[in-house]
């Protein structure tokens, strides 16, 4: 009973950062750590039952019902090693030092195409690179500054511990951290941009969106108020926009980068944006 009260009074965030694991993370080699956070996370999941549920749930909307049950059973077993990949990622970026981190990605890093980037940098104006919650996207700043790319990021930190130790390592590589909790994130992020940055943005962070009054989006399948930031961003800004997803694959990571807008093109970023990540998650989904 108090293990299950234990486990209901943190957050899965909050869970994994404990400061005991944020040692194990220090000392350990990746693959023991990975072993050691799939185990706490499936002890998690076991005594967060509504988690679990909400999960599998999601996951049986998303996939419409269409696939077999084997396939469903693959695909929520890839879906929980992911949420704990997820974490592994995080705790790495945070607290392990750059080097080890510069030669770890450096190694396991493919950009596809990479000449949307080149040409958007060429410009020398800036650019917005669109991601959401998919894949590697804890590695997707460093992905980005081991190219040579001049990037800031919007980011949420849970931790305090986490956000000094984020700050420190991004000073290091010339990357701006701006902190989605404070004051004037947009003001900031446009800054960004004019210093020739690529700022990169997450569109699924639902609980930060702010609603549109008439236009709907459909996500899938399921039709929302349409967030409103992307596309002020986009209006202000008037620079490429693109969208870039971390894949994993077999133990390397494949940096994904679609085009979406020029600049000047009258587009809807969030709902052109979407459309693309949605893609990117269904395929994952039937592989």
């Amino acid at each position: 009973m108090k293990m299950v009260s234990y486990f209901s009074g943190i957050g899965l965030s909050q869970f994994f950062q404990l400061p005991i694991n944020v040692w194990i993370t220090r000392i350990c080699p990746v693959y023991i750590l990975r072993i050691y956070l799939y185990f706490l996370g499936s002890l998690y999941f076991l005594f967060q039952g509504k988690d679990r549920i909400k999960i599998c749930s999601s996951l049986k909307y998303i996939l419409q019902n269409k696939l077999t049950f084997s396939h469903f059973y693959w695909n929520t077993l890839r879906s929980f090693g992911g949420i704990f990949e997820h974490y592994l990622e995080k705790l790495l970026m945070g607290h392990r030092n750059f080097a080890q981190m510069h030669k770890f990605l450096n190694k396991r890093l493919t950009i596809q195409n990479k000449g949307i980037l080149d040409q958007a940098a060429a410009q020398g104006k800036g650019g917005i690179l669109v991601t959401g919650h998919f894949g590697a996207v804890e590695f997707l700043p460093l992905a980005l500054s081991l190219s040579g790319y001049k990037i800031a990021m919007i980011v949420k930190f849970k931790t305090d511990s986490l956000r000094k130790e984020s700050m420190k390592k991004a000073a290091e590589v010339d990357v701006i951290l701006i902190d989605a909790e404070q004051d004037k994130v947009i003001y900031k992020a446009l800054a960004a941009i004019k210093q020739g940055r690529f700022l990169i943005t997450e569109c699924d962070e639902f609980s930060q969106w702010i609603r549109h009054k008439n236009e709907k989006i459909s996500i899938f399948g399921n039709r929302v108020s349409q967030d409103k930031t992307l596309d002020f961003l986009y209006r202000r800004a008037q620079v490429p926009a693109m969208l870039g997803v971390m894949k994993r694959q077999n133990g390397a990571y494949v940096l994904s980068v679609d085009s979406l807008a020029n600049g000047f093109e009258k587009v809807s970023l969030t709902r052109k944006a979407w459309n693309y990540l949605e893609g990117h998650i269904l395929v994952q989904c039937k592989t």
